[in-house]
């Protein structure tokens, strides 16, 4: 129960079997505090009758072990109180996930934590399983932050146990239909999604937007793109290449390439690519000759 895994740590706070842990804790309540929507359903007063008695003793849990065990309760109250009550909405998951993230960032920059952050993305994964995303239909804001908040795990996984992240199939397939609205709505759907987690409110959480993040959305948006129809493929397809081929500035065409290649290890549409860009005239810049060269051989 969220309730009295909240005053369960209370009561560990205020006990001398918080020392060490004792600001982490503090964290670690302001972000279950901020969770509190997720657990608000009409047998709430109910289940605490029934389930009174189960509060969590630290006493006999090293330290090191206090704050997986806090993870761990967390995931399991929000699996039974919100996803098997109030829904599988991306905004549930969102707020979830942050909370998970913070929880694991209050530990130090070690191989435990990269495990936990691995393990928390594993869960994540399970939960699809049993309970698939509900995406609204235009709704972006609170999808996009899951998609944030997966792969802030995945780099401090990436960073704590130094090898890279792979994200298991699940977990690209629920991503999948943001990524196609991004690529089918906007030019750049890479530049677009890099640039609005630059913007967006990143949770009270230290975050520099780098290269490693781009290279996640990449993958990200490369299955999505690779499930779409493929009349829509081609249609997207023809889109960025012709901006490519009217673009004069060389940086922004490069960008739009980039986007482009994100097509080619989709089997069934590189000989429509390549179709296309035989029926494009030359222009008279270098850079987009190479690139019609390019894509005409694919």
């Amino acid at each position: 129960m969220y309730d009295l895994l909240v005053q369960s740590i209370h009561l560990l706070q205020n006990s001398k079997y918080c020392k060490g842990n004792k600001k982490r804790l503090t964290v670690i309540q302001s972000a279950l505090k901020q969770a509190n929507s997720l657990f608000v359903s009409e047998n709430q007063n109910n289940e605490q009758t029934t389930k009174s008695n189960h509060m969590i003793s630290f006493r006999n849990i090293e330290q090191a072990e206090q704050i997986p065990k806090i993870l761990e309760e967390f995931m399991n109250d929000f699996e039974n109180q919100c996803l098997k009550k109030n829904g599988a909405s991306a905004k549930n998951y969102s707020l979830f996930s942050v909370t998970l993230l913070k929880i694991i960032k209050t530990l130090d920059a070690d191989k435990k934590r990269g495990l936990l952050s691995a393990h928390a993305i594993n869960v994540l994964n399970k939960m699809f399983v049993k309970y698939p995303v509900e995406y609204k239909k235009r709704a972006i804001r609170d999808p996009l932050g899951l998609v944030f908040v997966i792969t802030e795990l995945a780099i401090d996984a990436e960073r704590n146990l130094s090898r890279p992240y792979e994200f298991d199939i699940t977990i690209l397939l629920q991503i999948a239909p943001l990524m196609q609205r991004y690529h089918m709505e906007f030019d750049n759907a890479l530049l677009q999604i890099i640039d609005e987690f630059n913007k967006m409110p990143k949770f009270r959480l230290t975050v520099s937007i780098g290269e490693r993040h781009k290279e996640i959305v990449k993958k990200f948006l490369q299955y999505g793109i690779i499930q779409l129809p493929l009349e829509n493929k081609i249609a997207r397809a023809k889109n960025i290449l012709e901006k490519i081929i009217y673009e004069k500035n060389d940086s922004i065409a490069l960008e739009h390439y980039n986007m482009l290649k994100l097509c080619y290890v989709d089997k069934y549409l590189c000989p429509h690519i390549a179709q296309i860009a035989k029926t494009k005239n030359r222009t008279d810049r270098r850079f987009a000759n190479t690139i019609l060269d390019e894509v005409s051989k694919l």
